[in-house]
């Protein structure tokens, strides 16, 4: 198996982005890498990482940590393909799963800003009709407030049927609750936004992100769907299986590939960044208001709450925005996502009042790298041990 390990400041990130790293930045050679000094508490991280790392079901992880803005630790571990040595770095893509939610709930926003859309218009019955008393508007929808049951007819999806018909079926669904009145995660439903956003700006969703966010924020590798992310340069394959003895590699094409708003994200580590710092305002590019409209607290997610089991003695509520949790660790508020998409991971952590933040992309089926961020927090706010992955077991 192949093992880098890169410790790194922004002297690195900046020399992975071609941009001039800075003369004055300490660098000490690490195998093939260039280190920085780190600060106690990531130093215990990253015996942490190196912990996530030795579970025999990863295959590849790639984690950043970003401070005050700016990437202070790059971890790098595995191969893209389990067996064959080609090691993951932070140039190689990933699908993001539902953090690609976080995407198009931005994008949302920022149409919003420029007068493109309103938030509050309901969404056209055409396009989705629920057996409520009223429609949901396109703000419910994309902040999980349809009143439809959890990841309603994901089944369908799963088992190939057409988009359409499963959201047109979507009317004939019993409501857990009236719309707008209770928290229920969504897929199928979610993704009736593409069709708003293709309407009012006269193009097609995956053009619309990939001008509007990936080009215009000068995104190093970023694109949407399993053609694109076959056809890059450097893509790391899924690894299936929680109880896996072996290690083959699998077809990255999921039935969630024809939800690109909910689930078609590909990213690098690189990506990650700058994702990670637009949404923490470090890098220009999105407007405050924006960033604020995004990350406001829409949906109380007390389902959402009662599953964290063990970590709700850290977290005391959880919340939905546009396409982002919103949790409260302590005085703290955390905006964040994670996504699982069939032998794919990913997580993006943010603490925007501080520019603190978490980046994470593996590809394999694993327990360890689902914990790996409230060990950062713990370590990061002196909450805790961050001995969450203690109970993991790595067999």
């Amino acid at each position: 198996m192949i093992r880098v390990l890169t410790l790194t400041s922004l002297a690195l990130f900046l020399s992975f982005s071609g941009l001039p790293t800075p003369a004055k930045a300490q660098q000490t050679q690490v195998g093939s890498a260039i280190a920085a000094p780190l600060p106690e508490y990531l130093e215990t991280f990253r015996t942490r990482l190196e912990q996530a790392a030795s579970d025999n079901r990863m295959v590849g992880l790639v984690a950043a940590v970003i401070q005050d803005g700016e990437p202070v630790l790059v971890f790098s571990h595995g191969e893209a393909v389990a067996g064959q040595g080609e090691a993951v770095t932070p140039q190689t893509l990933f699908r993001a799963a539902s953090v690609s939610k976080t995407f198009t709930g931005t994008l949302l926003a920022m149409l919003e800003e420029d007068g493109v859309i309103d938030l509050d218009d309901d969404m056209p019955t055409d396009v989705l009709t629920l057996d409520g008393t009223r429609p949901p508007t396109l703000l419910e929808v994309a902040s999980h407030r349809t009143g439809l049951p959890p990841n309603a007819y994901d089944n369908d999806l799963e088992a190939g049927q057409s988009v359409q018909r499963i959201r047109q079926r979507l009317s004939g669904v019993d409501l857990i609750c009236p719309v707008g009145d209770c928290y229920s995660y969504q897929n199928v439903a979610f993704s009736t936004v593409e069709t708003l956003v293709e309407r009012a700006t006269g193009q097609g969703f995956d053009d619309v992100v990939s001008q509007r966010i990936f080009a215009d924020f000068d995104f190093p590798r970023a694109s949407l769907g399993v053609p694109d992310l076959q056809a890059a340069d450097a893509w790391a394959r899924p690894h299936r299986g929680w109880r896996r003895t072996g290690n083959t590699a699998g077809n990255p094409r999921t039935n969630y590939d024809r939800l690109p708003s909910a689930a078609g994200v590909n990213v690098s580590l690189e990506d990650m960044i700058v994702w990670a710092q637009l949404q923490l305002g470090s890098r220009p590019g999105l407007s405050p208001d924006v960033r604020d409209r995004a990350h406001s607290r829409f949906t109380n997610t007390v389902r959402e709450t009662r599953r964290l089991g063990d970590l709700r003695q850290r977290i005391d509520s959880t919340w939905y925005g546009l396409g982002w949790r919103i949790y409260d660790w302590g005085d703290r508020t955390i905006v964040m996502h994670s996504g699982y998409l069939s032998g794919y991971g990913a997580q993006i952590v943010l603490e925007p009042e501080t520019g603190f933040g978490f980046v994470a992309l593996w590809n394999s089926d694993n327990r360890s790298a689902w914990w790996l961020w409230p060990t950062l927090m713990d370590l990061h706010t002196g909450d805790g041990e961050g001995n969450w992955l203690d109970s993991v077991s790595l067999d």
